[in-house]
């Protein structure tokens, strides 16, 4: 299907989209003037980050490609049809590939989907003050997507954002995500029995939402001590196979990397057995580490279809609309300008992110950039 030059026309006739773009854009104050940003040209609600980035002033080079999400010819045209809607006919270009002359000129490059993955290839060809937002919290930091050995070695600061500044506040978006994963799988939340699979800050933040509006819910984490009730370690999962008023799992585990559910032996639950016991149970899937083979042989309801790898996110934030990506993009960029400008000013990689740090939209490592993984 045709990635939707229709949906961007429609986004444009709404004005929601450019609505979001200009508070954003004046909430977060960003100034990317004299700066180059390398971000991503993508669908949906990702189309709109080199557009920011350019209405705040930067030189914007946008990579794309085709992929299971849509062509990179239909991306292209709906990112110069925004551009177009703004006024804007020069200072950006779309590229399907990267020189040693684009990398050379870049001041902040995203660590976004098409961008990605960010090698030694790419870093050792980045001007020595060029800097690198994450775009997201350290801690969600993956080696996949990005050579942090590289980046330490040549020098290129990256920074995490933090999703609980003043007019970010990412962290009331799992529990709405959670409530419309159920939803979405025909499952009411209210009077119904659930299971919430996460630890960490993401599962936790999933309980605050289920505990506000009173859900009746049992909780399995790493430990099984953030709360006194109904709250057990993964080690205890089988103990779900014994409860048959069970509606739905919601799986939201992204720190912990054991196989939560598989066939019997390999995974913390027997998901083939779990079929057996409770047939009527719906799965749902935020993330976490499951065989997703055996899920659909255990012939268990589960949702969405596709299941993401640990480590990224099967149902995103963008599920609930265009604002939670535009938010955080936002911040990924404020982040990048802040950073950008004093290493250009001459300051060290430490005094740099400290700066983004002390600001509150920055996040370093823990340990520090330079020292994490050494």
């Amino acid at each position: 299907m045709k990635n939707s030059l229709i949906q961007s026309q429609s986004l444009l006739q709404s004005n929601r989209g450019w609505h979001l773009v200009k508070t954003l854009l004046d909430k977060s104050s960003l100034d990317l003037k004299g700066l180059t940003v390398l971000t991503e040209c993508a669908s949906g609600p990702y189309a709109y980050t080199p557009v920011i980035a350019r209405l705040a002033g930067a030189k914007v080079y946008a990579l794309g490609r085709d992929s299971s999400y849509g062509k990179f010819s239909d991306n292209k045209s709906d990112l110069e049809l925004l551009f177009a809607e703004c006024n804007i006919f020069d200072g950006y270009e779309v590229i399907t590939s990267l020189s040693s002359e684009i990398l050379s000129q870049i001041d902040i490059i995203t660590n976004s989907g098409f961008v990605r993955p960010i090698g030694k290839s790419i870093i050792q060809y980045l001007k020595p003050t060029a800097v690198l937002p994450l775009m997201w919290e350290t801690w969600e930091f993956r080696n996949d997507d990005l050579d942090l050995k590289a980046c330490q070695e040549y020098g290129i600061a990256v920074i995490g954002t933090n999703e609980k500044f003043q007019w970010l506040n990412m962290y009331e978006y799992p529990g709405m995500l959670a409530l419309k994963l159920l939803f979405d799988m025909g499952i009411e939340a209210v009077n119904n029995h659930l299971i919430l699979m996460g630890g960490g800050l993401t599962g936790s933040l999933i309980s605050e939402t289920f505990n506000k509006l009173g859900l009746d819910f049992d909780w399995f984490t790493p430990s099984g001590t953030e709360r006194l009730e109904r709250c057990y370690s993964y080690q205890s999962l089988s103990r779900v196979l014994d409860w048959q008023t069970v509606d739905a799992i919601v799986c939201a585990e992204h720190a912990d990397a054991r196989v939560l559910a598989g066939k019997k032996g390999e995974g913390l639950l027997d998901i083939i057995e779990l079929s057996h016991r409770i047939p009527h149970l719906r799965w749902g899937h935020l993330c976490g580490n499951i065989n997703k083979e055996a899920l659909e042989e255990s012939g268990l309801y589960y949702y969405p279809k596709k299941i993401m790898p640990f480590g990224y996110m099967t149902y995103e934030t963008m599920q609930l609309g265009i604002r939670p990506v535009l938010e955080l993009n936002c911040a990924g960029l404020k982040v990048g300008e802040i950073a950008s400008r004093a290493r250009l000013s001459g300051k060290s990689i430490e005094k740099s992110i400290a700066e983004t740090v002390s600001y509150g939209i920055g996040q370093d490592f823990v340990g520090g950039f330079l020292n994490y993984g050494r």
